[in-house]
C-alpha cells in the first residue's frame, strides 16, 4: 500500500510505502500510528483503513475521532462510520490533509470480485439451512395438501430463522451486522427490483403466488422499508430512462452493488435492524422456494407475461417476454439439477447421466425440456414453453393479437368444417400448436377426435377427444412408444379426425396414409419456414421411414393427394415490436410428374405487411357454398 498525502495549510507533502500485510493501517497524530500526520486538527487515531480478512468484506475507511472524513464521494459524519473502498485507488479527506491511498494487485478484490464471493457464501448458507431443515422433517406427512396449512408453513419459517442464528458470519439479532447478512439483504432488495423491472413489461399484472409463498413472518413497518429501498434504488440506478427489459438488467448488474454498498455506509439509510430482517426474509424465501417449488423460476413461472423460460446454466436464466428474448437476471444459489429432477420426477420422467435428455409436461400444461452433464457441458440447461393461464381463442388472435384477419378466419373456420387435411408450419416458437388448438375450436362436436403428442400440449375444448402421448424407453433403453406407433394404432380406434402435435420423424408417412385413407380432416404441426419448405421437411421426414426408401416422386404424389392446406405461421415485425402472424395460406392442389407439388397462395401478407386474399379461389369453394360453409365467392375475398 502506499500513501500520498498533502497538508492543505503547510503544502507539505510526502510518500509513504507500507507492507502489503500491514492491517489495520492506523493515521493520525500519535507517533503510535503507522502514518504519523503532525497537525493538532487531526485526533490521535483519525482514521483507520482495515480490511475484513475474515469477513471477507475487503477494504474500509472508519472514521475514529468523529471529525469530518471524506471518502472518495462519501462522508462520514460520526465516530466509527466507515466507507468500503471500491477502486484500487482512493482519496480521502481528513482536514487538513488529502491522502491518495493506492493498493497493489495482490491487496485489492473489486467490488465484482466481492459480490461473487458472496454470492457464494450466501448459496452456501443456503445448502446448509436446508440440510438442516431437511433432518427436522424426516417424517413428514406424505399428502402435500397438509404442507401447505398456515401452521406448517410457519413452523417451517421459524426454523429456518432459528438456524440461521447458528452461523456466525450472518445477524443473530438486530444489533448485528455482518458483511454476509447486509449481502443477503441486498440480494432481497435486488430480486424485489427484478420483480418490479420483470412485471412492468407486457400488459398483465402478475398473478397471486402459490399458496406457500406468502410469508407468514412479516413485519408490515419493514416491508414498507424494502418498498422505499427498491424504490431509492430504482431512482439511482436511473431505470426509468430505459425501455428494454435486457438493458435495465445489464443496468442493474452493473450498478446495484455499488448502490447498495453507498446506502449502507451512509449514516441512517440502513439499519442493522432492517438488514437482518430483509437478509432473514430472503432466506427463508430461498429455502422455501426449493422446499416447496422451483428455486429461482418460481417467480418467473408465477408471471402470466412470460411465454418462454429458458436456464442457460447455473448463472444465466433467459425469459421470452412479449416476444422478445431477455436476461431475467435470476441465478441459482444451489444445485440447478435438484430443481431439474424435481421438475421431471412431478411430471413421472426422469433425467440422468443414463438418461441426458427428456420432455415433460407440468402440471399446468407447460412443456419442459431438460438437457444435462455430459450432454450440457456448462450444467443443466433447461426450456419451459409456458401454457398460458388465460386460453388463446381464435378472436383472440383477431382482435386483440391481430395475427389474422377476419376473412382468413372465416376461410379457416369453412375449410375445417369441410374437412380440409391441414398442416400448420413455422418456425420455433412461432405459435404453431395455439393455431392448432384454435383450429380444433372448429370441429364438430359429435366427431371423434384422436390427438397424438410426443409431450403433451394441445388443448381441445371437445368432448370426444382420445388423447395419447409417446413414452420414452427406461434406463435398459427398452418400453418406448414413438409418435409412429400411436399414429398406427390410432388407425384403429374409428377416428372421425387425427390430430398429431407435431410430425418430426418417420411418423410423416403413416400421417400422409392417414389422410388418404379417409381420414379427411386430419391435422399436424411441422417445422418449416415457407409451403415450399413444408414440401422439402416431408420429403425428409418421409424418408427417415425405415421400413421402405420411397423415390421423391412418389412422396410428391403422396403429398400431392393427402394436404389440402398449408397455413404458415411466421414472426414479423411491427411498429418495432416482433409479432406472432398468420403469414400465408396455401392450397395444395396437386401433384404433376416433372413439376413436383402444385401450391397455389390464396391468402399472403403485402409489402405493408398486411394479411389479404390474393385473388385465387380454393378449388374446392363451390362444394363450400354448396354446403353452406360459404355464402358467396365474395365472402372468401371480403377482408
Amino acid at each position: 500500500m502506499r500513501i500520498e498525502y498533502v497538508s492543505e495549510i503547510t503544502q507539505r507533502s510526502g510518500i509513504v510505502d507500507l507492507p502489503s500485510r500491514l492491517n489495520p493501517v492506523r493515521i493520525g497524530h500519535h507517533p503510535d500510528n503507522h502514518l504519523v500526520l503532525d497537525s493538532p486538527y487531526l485526533g490521535g487515531e483519525a482514521v483507520v483503513i482495515e480490511n475484513d480478512v475474515a469477513g471477507g468484506g475487503g477494504w474500509r475507511v472508519w472514521n475514529r475521532n468523529g471529525k469530518i472524513v471524506r471518502v472518495g464521494e462519501l462522508t462520514l459524519t460520526g465516530r466509527d462510520q466507515f466507507a468500503p473502498v471500491k477502486k484500487p485507488t482512493v482519496t480521502i479527506t481528513c482536514w487538513p490533509f488529502v491522502l491518495t491511498v493506492s493498493f497493489a494487485a495482490d491487496e485489492f478484490a473489486t467490488e465484482s470480485d466481492d459480490a461473487r464471493r458472496l454470492d457464494r457464501a450466501c448459496a452456501a448458507l443456503v445448502g446448509e439451512v436446508h440440510r438442516a431443515v431437511v433432518e427436522l422433517h424426516p417424517n413428514d406427512p406424505p399428502d402435500r395438501a397438509e404442507w401447505l396449512k398456515d401452521t406448517y408453513v410457519h413452523r417451517l419459517e421459524t426454523e429456518i430463522m432459528e438456524l440461521s442464528g447458528s452461523r456466525p458470519d450472518f445477524p443473530a439479532d438486530d444489533l448485528a451486522q455482518t458483511d454476509l447478512g447486509n449481502h443477503m439483504a441486498g440480494v432481497a432488495v435486488k430480486s424485489a427490483l427484478l420483480n418490479r423491472l420483470v412485471a412492468k413489461v407486457g400488459s398483465k399484472p402478475l398473478s397471486e403466488s402459490a399458496v406457500w409463498a406468502r410469508p407468514r413472518i412479516v413485519l408490515p413497518d419493514l416491508e414498507l422499508e424494502l418498498e422505499r429501498l427498491v424504490d431509492a434504488a430504482y431512482a439511482a440506478l436511473e431505470l426509468s430512462t430505459l425501455t428494454d427489459l435486457t438493458v435495465q438488467v445489464r443496468r442493474v448488474d452493473e450498478k446495484f452493488w455499488p448502490h447498495w454498498n453507498a446506502m449502507l455506509g451512509r449514516r441512517g439509510a440502513v439499519s442493522a435492524r432492517v438488514c437482518r430482517y430483509l437478509a432473514l426474509r430472503r432466506l427463508v424465501k430461498e429455502i422455501k422456494d426449493i422446499w416447496f417449488g422451483y428455486g429461482p423460476l418460481e417467480d418467473l413461472l408465477e408471471d402470466p407475461n412470460i411465454s418462454e423460460i429458458m436456464v442457460v446454466d447455473q448463472d444465466h436464466i433467459f425469459i421470452e417476454k412479449s416476444g422478445s428474448v431477455e436476461n431475467s437476471g435470476r441465478r441459482f444459489l444451489t444445485p440447478s439439477l435438484t430443481i431439474v429432477q424435481r421438475i421431471m420426477a412431478r411430471a413421472n420422467r426422469q433425467v440422468n447421466t443414463a438418461q441426458p435428455l427428456a420432455d415433460a409436461r407440468m402440471p399446468d400444461g407447460s412443456r419442459v425440456n431438460a438437457v444435462i452433464e455430459p450432454l450440457a457441458l456448462k450444467g443443466p440447461s433447461l426450456t419451459i414453453r409456458k401454457f398460458p393461464a388465460e386460453k388463446v381463442t381464435i378472436e383472440r388472435l383477431v382482435k386483440e393479437y391481430r395475427s389474422l384477419t377476419p376473412a382468413a378466419r372465416d376461410f379457416l373456420r369453412a375449410a375445417v368444417a369441410h374437412k380440409r387435411n391441414i398442416i400448420v408450419a413455422g418456425g420455433t416458437g412461432s405459435g404453431k400448436t395455439t393455431m392448432l388448438n384454435c383450429l380444433s375450436e372448429f370441429i364438430p362436436d359429435k366427431e371423434r377426435i384422436v390427438t397424438i403428442e410426443d409431450t403433451a400440449e394441445l388443448q381441445l375444448k371437445k368432448q370426444h377427444v382420445v388423447t395419447m402421448q409417446g413414452r420414452q424407453s427406461n434406463q435398459e433403453g427398452a418400453g418406448s412408444v414413438t409418435i409412429r406407433d400411436l399414429v398406427r394404432n390410432s388407425l384403429r380406434m374409428r377416428p372421425d379426425r387425427i390430430v398429431v402435435g407435431e410430425c418430426r420423424g418417420g411418423e410423416a408417412i403413416d400421417m400422409l396414409q392417414a389422410m388418404n385413407t379417409g381420414h379427411d380432416g386430419s391435422m399436424t404441426t411441422l417445422h418449416a419456414n415457407t409451403p415450399d419448405g413444408v414440401v422439402r421437411r416431408l420429403e425428409v421426414l418421409v424418408q427417415q421411414n425405415a421400413d421402405a426408401v420411397l423415390p421423391v416422386e412418389s412422396i410428391h404424389a403422396q403429398i400431392g393427394a393427402a394436404v389440402h392446406l398449408i397455413v404458415q405461421l411466421g414472426k414479423v415485425s411491427i411498429g418495432g415490436k416482433p409479432r406472432k402472424v398468420l403469414t400465408e395460406i396455401a392450397e395444395v392442389i396437386g401433384y404433376e410428374p416433372g413439376e413436383g407439388v402444385r401450391m397455389v397462395s390464396l391468402f399472403a401478407r403485402g409489402s405493408d405487411g398486411e394479411l389479404r386474399p390474393t385473388g385465387h379461389l380454393p378449388t374446392f369453394l363451390a362444394d363450400m357454398i354448396e354446403s353452406g360453409l360459404i355464402a358467396d365467392a365474395v365472402d372468401f375475398v371480403r377482408l
